[in-house]
């Protein structure tokens, strides 16, 4: 029986349920009202770009690797290699931290904290049911997505209609004004809210993956991509309004904030608190669906080219990427399972798995903007069904101004600038990066020196020289120079 293919609802739909994620308006709201000022600002210097870059990539190049495939014809197996392995640690570290918040959700709705043995096993349930999920086909799940979509924007709209009329009926948490909505720069938090909001715009390079499943990809993406953007933004900017106008900005905790700002609008344990917590749970499960093929698609087809551990490659005998799934509910089980002795030392698992998620996230999207042009450069007699509009300046405008977002993003999230409690707590989120990055190192040099003998082990067709210079899977050598004669 043939997979279900996706249409022009499915593939809209699926873009904002991969992208607009409820957890992510807790940090958004706690911005306060200046996150206006970023969403907009972002929205016109970021996601614009990036969504225009994603639509033209997506549907010239339709291997279904995504970015990965992006990377590696134009920049090289090496970054190639380290562009999936940043994919891959930012979803299993997210993973990690929604894992931990179900427990929690439970808990607000039971009234009373559950053991921790009952909660390792709601999280161990969790996880794993959705590597099972995960493995599906993407047509056969797009009903969960889509479902996702519909419940994210459903419980976003409510939440922020029961802010503004709590903020209206007893005074808003803080006043709206249009002063109120601007930046204080003098505020030393400041730049880390481009990292948040960032952050809650990645996601659409994922659709770029499900090409093989959609009915007509080549019209459907761009159009998706652009107003699925669109509405986004508007829905993130309502919902983080609405629960600011509830609770005061300095008082949102990033974990429960959704939770916080409906209790407090409607009592804990009220029918609208159940509902948005169960909403919450089911929401998570969703998202976490939604990102898991992407991934494991760059994944398995690194793996396949000899870029990571052959583990990655394994598939059943449906041609479902099996392998990838299982590493990321292994990964995602083993930080889960060492909360109890991170949090012996002070380190929460939600702050760090949430923290290192978004720092790879961001390192992940670097390469893409630098791939694109180097697309445009060697490879430009190929038929682009959608193109970026514009000439070669705003094309570089396009490019690197979210690269330049990014890089500052990264570094202001895990490098300590002075010596405050605040600062200083980025410590273990930096010996993390370096830890992993430092491991994928290795693995990338493990893997390159078995490349040329796994690739064509496993079938795989080696790239055309002609894409890039480190594109192919060996450097040739360079010819020795002949002896002269008085050498000889």
């Amino acid at each position: 029986m043939a997979a279900r293919k996706l249409r022009f609802r499915d593939v809209i739909l699926s873009i904002i349920c991969v992208v607009f994620t409820i957890e992510a308006c807790a940090p958004a709201a706690a911005i306060g009202n200046s996150a206006v000022f970023w969403w907009l600002f972002l929205l016109v210097t970021f996601l614009m770009p990036y969504g225009f870059v994603v639509a033209e990539l997506g549907t010239t190049y339709t291997e279904g690797a995504g970015v990965y495939e992006w990377v590696r014809d134009s920049m090289g197996r090496r970054w190639a290699t380290r562009e999936a392995w940043y994919y891959w640690v930012n979803y299993f570290t997210w993973l990690a931290s929604v894992t931990v918040l179900f427990p929690t959700t439970i808990n607000g709705i039971l009234g009373f904290e559950m053991p921790l043995w009952a909660e390792i096993l709601i999280e161990m349930a969790f996880i794993w049911f959705v590597v099972w999920t995960s493995a599906q086909e993407v047509g056969d799940i797009s009903w969960i997505m889509n479902a996702g979509a519909v419940l994210n924007v459903a419980m976003a709209i409510g939440i922020g209609c029961l802010g503004i009329w709590y903020g209206s009926t007893h005074g808003f948490a803080e006043p709206l004004t249009p002063q109120s909505m601007l930046p204080d720069f003098s505020d030393g938090n400041a730049l880390t809210y481009l990292s948040i909001i960032i952050y809650n715009y990645m996601g659409c390079e994922v659709i770029a993956t499900f090409v093989d499943s959609m009915d007509n990809p080549k019209k459907d993406m761009p159009k998706a991509i652009i107003g699925g953007g669109l509405a986004i933004v508007a829905v993130y900017l309502f919902v983080s309004l609405g629960i600011s106008t509830a609770v005061p900005h300095d008082q949102i905790n990033l974990a429960s904030g959704i939770a916080d700002a409906v209790a407090i609008i409607a009592g804990e344990r009220s029918l609208p608190f159940m509902l948005v917590s169960v909403g919450f749970l089911l929401s998570l499960f969703a998202n976490m669906i939604s990102w898991s093929h992407g991934v494991s698609s760059v994944t398995n087809q690194a793996a396949k080219e000899g870029n990571l551990p052959r583990v990655y490659a394994r598939v059943d005998s449906k041609g479902r990427h099996v392998g990838s799934c299982v590493m990321n509910g292994i990964c995602a089980s083993a930080l889960v399972l060492a909360k109890p002795l991170l949090e012996s030392i002070g380190v929460g698992v939600f702050s760090i798995a949430l923290s290192l998620d978004i720092v790879f996230t961001l390192a992940a999207y670097v390469p893409m903007f630098p791939a694109f042009l180097k697309l445009r450069e060697i490879d430009p007699d190929r038929k682009r069904p959608f193109r970026v509009p514009g000439g070669r300046v705003v094309i570089r405008l396009f490019c690197w101004v979210p690269v330049v977002e990014l890089v500052l993003s990264i570094i202001v999230a895990c490098i300590p600038f002075n010596e405050s409690s605040a600062e200083l707590g980025k410590i273990p989120l930096l010996i993390g990066v370096i830890v992993i990055v430092l491991l994928g190192e290795v693995i990338r040099h493990v893997s390159h020196s078995r490349a040329t003998e796994r690739a064509r082990a496993l079938g795989i067709e080696l790239p055309k020289a002609k894409m890039g210079p480190d594109v192919d899977w060996r450097r040739p050598r360079r010819p020795r120079r002949p002896k002269s004669a008085d050498e000889s």
